[in-house]
């Protein structure tokens, strides 16, 4: 029963009680009732029940009318006033017991059918039925033609030589044969480029086919490009794979790859079974990133410079000379390892202006020597022994305060052959470790580089100028190996590098080409490689020089330093396969030079020091050339637009050590290291 129709029903009691009185007591009035209030409608006298149709009409409550009782009709309850204020009378009784359920209604009609769901995948194929019984033989077939007949017998036994016939006379000394390929370029030769032969005798027998000795001159051109094949079909199902570089945002200095792979099905957008693997057909894609990282490896200086110097490795241990500023220039140490630097020993005690030095260190076992100037001997051979850290002079080839200044230091099996003076001129002499002798083995010595049990040199024969000569250690014979300028004239021998135990290459000159590339085959000819900066003019009647220097060997490859004239001084590169010569790189600006100082390999790249722009806003710091796609790019940057140079670079296992600047962020010369950092992303 609802709240309303309780409170209605209670008024109605209420009224009918109130009038019963009001009937008994003649309608008399109460003279001490209150005033009536406006809008209050009160019920009886007696009970204080009043009337009201919303709460707004009640009157204030004041003390006047506590306890008096008052019917809100919009709310169809009691409110009575009290202490508190007006209070609302809760008349409700308790809830009754709920009533019985309803009966269901009926059913709703069927709804339509939903719409049919995609295939499923197909199931996998079934196994392959067993084989089925074997049919009955057929009829025999007809016979075969007659096989072949059988092999001779062997020969019978030869009979006695006949007597030998009187020997003919000698023929004529013969000449080699020549031959020398070269690209041609597309024109009337070859349409479409190809390769030049040119052949003929060696008359001069110098080992180079000169214009005059070409005989016959052939062309292997290079044919039409043949017709574009049909389209291969493909599927949707068929699964494609991109690769490409990392965008420049990932910071992948050193390199990388991006690997995505997909279906040709046309994702979000693509084209299905194009061929193409289209940004909405990847699935997933690997990054493999590789940053350069660049540290700097010990501050032996204290924030100056310690010009680190003659960066020599051995095993995990890197050896050079470094001045700290308080003991001048010494041997030092730095272990990878761990990462400790020390003084190896200080030769020349005392302050920063006695420097002991240690020039051309050079390993041989655990040994190190090395030029050091201890302030009483000068300038002589040294020692260190790693296994137990002492330091020695090996030899004072110049007795007393003279200096031997031994250079060129160049390890041999168990001996050391290095240049020095006595004081009666320059020499090369020997060292030999296993009993501590030293002896003097010839004149000459500039250059000095082992080619097996061979040592090639520059000497002055003081009869045909600076040559190229030769010490054999197994007879101690030494010999001119070529008057490469002939007469009295130098041609000189600079910078000798030997590649493997066949051919060394140098700098030298004819008289006539310049500074140029040159080679020696080992028991073979001597002669001009390329002549790179070609000419001549009254300024230079002997040529112009291209300067060939900054060797360094990979493979049969010759990488260096040199200058066409053209491009300035730039990386080019010689390969002993074929006899070509080309220009590797042109880092500077047109005919500014980029140089490549400090050639060094490591796996299958080549680091050096260039200069890159055009001097203006240029600075020399680390490159890198990688040789598998030709590309090359900076490594560092120190110091904004000036240099932070990279000097003394040195290759130890996968890291680079150079001597550098960074004073820009307070730093001199100290010792860096090049280490690359390797990632890969899964998306």
């Amino acid at each position: 029963m609802r709240k309303e129709a309780i409170a209605t029903t209670l008024v109605l009691l209420m009224l009918v009680a109130i009038g019963g009185y009001m009937i008994t007591s003649k309608d008399e009035t109460d003279s001490e009732s209150p005033e009536e209030h406006p809008g209050n409608n009160q019920i009886g006298d007696e009970w204080e029940v009043y009337y009201v149709q919303s709460d707004d009409d009640l009157p204030a409550c004041e003390s006047s009318i506590l306890g008096r009782l008052y019917y809100v009709e919009s709310t169809s309850g009691f409110e009575t006033c009290t202490g508190s204020g007006w209070v609302f009378v809760d008349l409700t009784g308790p809830s009754g017991t709920d009533g019985t359920n309803g009966t269901n209604g009926q059913g709703g009609a069927d709804g339509i059918d939903g719409i049919n769901g995609t295939n499923g995948i197909e199931g996998t194929n079934g196994t392959n039925g067993q084989d089925g019984a074997d049919g009955i033989d057929g009829s025999n077939g007809n016979n075969g033609t007659n096989g072949a007949n059988g092999q001779d017998g062997a020969d019978g036994i030869d009979g006695t030589n006949g007597q030998n016939g009187a020997d003919g006379t000698n023929g004529t000394n013969a000449h080699s044969a020549l031959a020398v390929t070269s690209s041609e370029p597309s024109g009337t030769n070859c349409a479409n480029g190809g390769i030049k032969i040119e052949v003929g005798v060696d008359d001069d027998d110098d080992g180079v086919l000169d214009a005059s000795e070409i005989d016959s001159t052939q062309y292997v051109c290079n044919g039409d490009d043949g017709q574009d094949g049909t389209n291969g079909s493909s599927s949707s199902n068929t699964l494609l794979t991109s690769i490409s570089l990392p965008t420049a945002s990932l910071g992948c200095t050193s390199g990388g790859r991006v690997i995505k792979q997909g279906l040709d099905n046309g994702d979000d957008g693509g084209t299905a079974q194009n061929g193409v693997l289209e940004a909405g057909e990847v699935d997933y894609s690997t990054t493999y990133c590789s940053k350069f990282v660049i540290s700097r490896v010990t501050d032996i200086a204290n924030g100056g410079s310690s010009w680190p110097n003659q960066l020599t490795v051995m095993g995990s241990r890197l050896y050079f000379e470094a001045e700290d500023q308080i003991t001048g220039y010494e041997l030092w140490a730095h272990e990878t390892t761990n990462g400790s630097t020390w003084q190896v020993a200080d030769i020349w005690p005392g302050d920063r202006l006695s420097s002991g030095e240690a020039n051309s260190i050079t390993v041989m076992g655990t040994r190190l020597y090395f030029e050091a100037n201890d302030n009483i001997s000068g300038y002589e051979l040294w020692a260190h022994e790693t296994t137990n850290g002492s330091t020695w002079q090996v030899a004072d080839i110049n007795s007393g305060s003279g200096y031997g200044n031994p250079a060129y230091l160049t390890a041999m099996g168990t001996r050391l052959y290095f240049k020095a003076s006595n004081g009666s001129g320059p020499g090369i002499w020997a060292h030999e470790t296993t009993n501590a002798s030293t002896w003097f083995v010839c004149w000459g010595g500039d250059g000095l580089t082992a080619v097996g049990s061979r040592l090639f040199f520059e000497r002055d024969s003081f009869g045909s100028g600076q040559e190229l000569w030769a010490y054999e250690t197994n007879n101690e014979s030494t010999w001119q190996v070529a008057d490469i300028w002939s007469g009295s004239s130098s041609g000189e021998a600079n910078y000798i590098i030997a590649m493997g135990t066949t051919q060394i290459f140098f700098q030298a000159t004819d008289g006539s080409t310049g500074k140029e590339l040159w080679t020696h085959e080992i028991n073979g000819p001597t002669y001009q490689v390329a002549d790179i900066y070609s000419g001549s003019n009254p300024a230079y009647p002997n040529g112009y020089h291209s300067y060939p220097q900054q060797f360094a060997v990979m493979g049969t490859r010759l990488y260096f330093e040199a200058n066409d004239n053209i491009s300035g001084y730039e990386m080019w590169a010689y390969e002993t396969v074929n006899g070509s010569t080309w220009q590797v790189l042109d880092i500077g600006a047109g005919s500014i030079s980029g140089n490549a100082d400090d050639i060094t390999v490591l796996g299958t790249r080549l680091y050096f020091e260039a200069v890159s722009g055009n001097w203006v806003g240029s600075n020399r710091e680390l490159w890198v050339y990688e040789t598998e796609n030709n590309s090359a790019w900076q490594v560092a940057e120190f110091n904004g637009v000036s240099s932070g140079y990279a000097n003394y670079i040195t290759a130890m296992d996968t890291k680079i050590f150079y001597s550098a600047t960074d004073y820009q962020n307070g730093m001199g010369w100290e010792l860096y290291m090049m280490e690359i950092e390797h990632s890969i992303i899964y998306n």
